[in-house]
């Protein structure tokens, strides 16, 4: 089973749209959690329109980094494989749990980054893919004590992994899914601003430890 986790704030009707389009393009039976704030102001929005569209499995929490609630529900996912996906995604390609489950049984060790498209133009990184919405063995937490870094807030979590993945050789690129990130058609408002606050506090603290903690 493959749990994606998505923290989501201020996007209820984005959240259902990410959940129609999981639930019609697997091909076996995955799990998404959702992680509600108590104080966005769309809360009770949320437990509604969950409620309409038959959204049972979400976690509510406090205001928190989004590193601490990917963390938590990583914590608490039944699935061995775990990703990242945010409210701004539309999954686009049908039947991606069995490319990312057969890309992953390549590692009998289970330790790995799976990356797929996420449909933007500038999706190469360098040499490799962008790494928006990683998906890891529930191994790479017991070894490293975490899925994402704890000590961002919500920005370079997935570039820090990425970089990881990369020095240890085991980054995996699945160039035919597409996970459609819509990221720009959402960044104007509140949860997108909120976010792009934390991007120099977040550079910060990978520019000065990222390395270290490679090693």
């Amino acid at each position: 089973m493959i749990s994606f986790l998505c923290p989501t704030r201020g996007r209820p009707k984005q959240a259902v749209n990410l959940y129609k389009s999981f639930i019609s393009t697997q091909s076996n039976n995955n799990e998404l959690l959702f992680c509600i704030q108590k104080e966005d102001r769309l809360y009770e929005e949320y437990i509604n329109i969950f409620k309409i569209n038959g959204i049972s499995k979400y976690f509510t929490s406090e205001s928190m980094p989004t590193s601490y609630l990917w963390n938590q529900m990583a914590f608490n996912a039944k699935g061995d494989l775990l990703t990242l996906i945010g409210d701004d995604v539309e999954i686009l390609t049908k039947g991606w749990d069995k490319r990312i489950e057969a890309e992953a049984k390549k590692f009998s060790d289970n330790i790995y980054v799976i990356t797929v498209d996420d449909g933007r133009k500038d999706k190469q990184q360098g040499n490799f893919m962008r790494c928006p919405h990683p998906t890891i063995h529930k191994k790479w937490i017991e070894l490293l004590g975490y899925f994402v870094p704890p000590f961002f807030m919500h920005r370079y979590l997935d570039k820090y992994t990425q970089d990881l993945a990369i020095q240890i050789n085991r980054y995996i690129e699945i160039k035919d899914v597409t996970f459609n990130h819509l990221k720009f058609d959402f960044s104007g408002d509140a949860t997108g601003i909120r976010s792009r606050n934390w991007i120099n506090y977040d550079k910060y603290i990978y520019e000065k430890v990222s390395g270290k903690y490679f090693i």
